[in-house]
């Protein structure tokens, strides 16, 4: 429904609700009890054109069309159609009372709300008409029927009777664990029935209410999916034996009837059954949510990571509805047509619908194979671009270490050649000096012989050899001390080449390092991104935990490989 129609409704029932609280009881005659009573209540009638009650008559109607006014409308008009109230001469102001009470006690849930109690009231109000079950039935039984789709989710929670029991509800506690639920909603019927105001059976005879009120708690705790194999195992004993003057037989039939009625929405239009299935998948999900949190038991047909529309049809239109219309088809053949030929029909669309999914998720098995191996080639190309660039710079450090090495080396025999030359030279002069000297002293002493003497002789040469003694060691130092600055020299400029070198190395590793590092960052957010469409669209978990171990196990083998080079 649209939000602007949403909200109507609520301001219609809020108006009516203070309206009825606003108004003073009124008194009878003086001679009659005072019994307390609400005006009659002021909600739109809607007057049903032809075609709108032709088409409620059929179970193809659209119940999605209606407002909450006009579809408490809808019901009062089934009332008079099938002449229950002329026939028990029910006050309409009372019946109109009693479908507002039934109204505000549905909740707002996804599925079980006053919308799903008319769709269900709708579809026994057809099921009367199609089957000519007033020519079967006493008015008796068809208002008890009726009644009872009325008021058969009464109260609805939302939870189904497995969450009332496991949890160890109110409920499941008060009824001990024998349909919690369906006991509600008849005590909230007869609670209802019990306000004077909305209790259009008040003036039937004990024996007729107690009738009407044993046949339809009898139907509604039918409606008990937990009875379901129960009641339809006895019914198909019965069909082809089938008495309509056994009351046996008459109301096990009833209770085929209102749990056909009650989970009908297939036999409808796809575009009016599809929406129901969505509600009811809500629903479902809320509860597995809720047992999830609360550490309880989560049946595989509620669980949102296990169920997907087609799969969770396919087994309940299968195995559930068609049987049970088939076998009251048995009862009334002008069923099949309008009735179970949709449901065949709905089967085989929503098989399609499962192919399709199949086909789709064959598909995104490929497609995570190819991403996969995409993945892996790609990081596979990364580590080997890293390597052969680890390789280039070790062949590049080591070229100039070489270079570096030699230059050295060739310097160091430079300079030992030039100290060779120098130590030569300076011998070569010291023995020419000498020479030089040992010739003057010998003409100096054969002067001095003949001149001086002998002793002014000796001083002379004397005196020479201390001086060029001491010129060889001044030589020799300088030659010396020039050495050691040029190899200290060359040994600073090698070890700052190598620094420089192994800085340039240190840099261009971390390069890497990063650079795979991003990259396989990079490949873990791809594959990321993949997998969770795969889960959110197509919920292949197991294929998408193979994905993530086989990107996992690649990624911790590239950061391994990547670790051990660059160490």
């Amino acid at each position: 429904m649209k939000v602007v129609e949403i909200e109507k409704c609520r301001n219609d029932i809020k108006k009516l609700r203070e309206e009825m609280a606003s108004r003073n009881n009124s008194f009878l005659e003086e001679n009659k009890k005072l019994v307390p009573r609400r005006d009659v209540p002021s909600y739109p009638k809607y007057h049903l054109s032809q075609e709108t009650v032709e088409a409620l008559r059929q179970p193809t109607f659209d119940v999605w069309q209606w407002e909450p006014n006009e579809m408490l409308t809808c019901l009062e008009h089934m009332y008079h159609d099938l002449g229950l109230i002329r026939d028990f001469n029910i006050n309409p102001v009372t019946l109109k009372r009693w479908l507002l009470c039934i109204h505000d006690n549905y909740r707002n849930n996804p599925f079980h709300n006053f919308r799903h109690c008319f769709c269900v009231s709708q579809m026994m109000y057809s099921m009367v008409r199609l089957c000519s079950l007033q020519e079967k039935f006493t008015q008796i039984d068809i208002l008890i029927l009726m009644t009872a789709a009325v008021c058969h989710d009464l109260d609805h929670p939302g939870y189904n009777n497995m969450y009332q029991i496991n949890a160890r509800t109110e409920l499941a506690v008060r009824y001990n664990d024998i349909s919690p639920l369906e006991n509600h909603h008849c005590a909230i019927a007869f609670h209802i029935f019990s306000q004077p105001h909305a209790n259009m059976f008040a003036h039937f005879d004990p024996d007729t209410f107690k009738q009407i009120r044993q046949g339809t708690i009898t139907l509604i705790l039918a409606t008990d999916m937990a009875r379901h194999g129960e009641i339809l195992d006895s019914f198909k004993q019965k069909v082809d034996i089938f008495d309509f003057s056994n009351e046996d037989h008459l109301t096990c039939l009833k209770m085929v009837l209102i749990k056909c009625c009650d989970i009908s929405n297939e036999v409808r239009p796809m575009e009016v059954a599809e929406p129901w299935v969505d509600c009811l998948l809500e629903e479902y999900f809320m509860q597995s949510d809720r047992e999830k949190a609360e550490g309880l038991p989560v049946a595989p047909f509620m669980d949102r990571e296990k169920v997907t529309k087609p799969t969770a049809q396919i087994g309940f239109i299968k195995f559930v509805l068609i049987p049970m219309f088939e076998t009251v088809m048995k009862l009334f053949p002008q069923m099949e047509e309008v009735m179970v030929q949709p449901l065949r029909e709905s089967r085989d669309r929503y098989e399609e619908l499962k192919q399709i999914d199949d086909a789709m998720n064959e598909v995104c098995v490929c497609v995570c194979v190819c991403v996969c191996v995409y993945v892996c080639v790609c990081v596979y190309v990364c580590v080997c671009v890293c390597v052969c660039v680890y390789v280039c710079v070790c062949v590049c450090v080591y070229v100039c270490v070489c270079v570096c090495v030699c230059v050295c080396m060739w310097v160091c025999v430079c300079v030992c050649v030039c100290v060779c030359v120098c130590m030569c030279v300076c011998v070569c002069v010291c023995v020419c000096m000498c020479v030089c000297v040992c010739v003057y002293v010998c003409v100096c002493m054969w002067v001095c012989v003949c001149v001086c003497g002998c002793v002014c002789v000796c001083m002379c040469v004397c005196v020479c050899v201390c001086v060029c003694m001491w010129v060889c060691v001044c030589v020799y130092v300088c030659v010396c001390v020039c050495v050691y600055v040029g190899v200290c020299v060359c040994v600073c400029v090698c070890v700052c080449m190598c620094v420089c070198v192994c800085v340039c190395v240190y840099v261009g590793v971390c390069v890497c390092v990063c650079v795979c590092v991003c990259v396989c960052v990079c490949v873990c957010v791809c594959v990321c991104v993949c997998v969770c469409v795969c889960v959110c669209v197509m919920r292949l978990y197991p294929i998408c935990v193979c994905v993530c171990v086989c990107v996992y196990v690649g990624v911790c083998v590239c950061v391994c490989v990547c670790v051990c080079v660059c160490g």
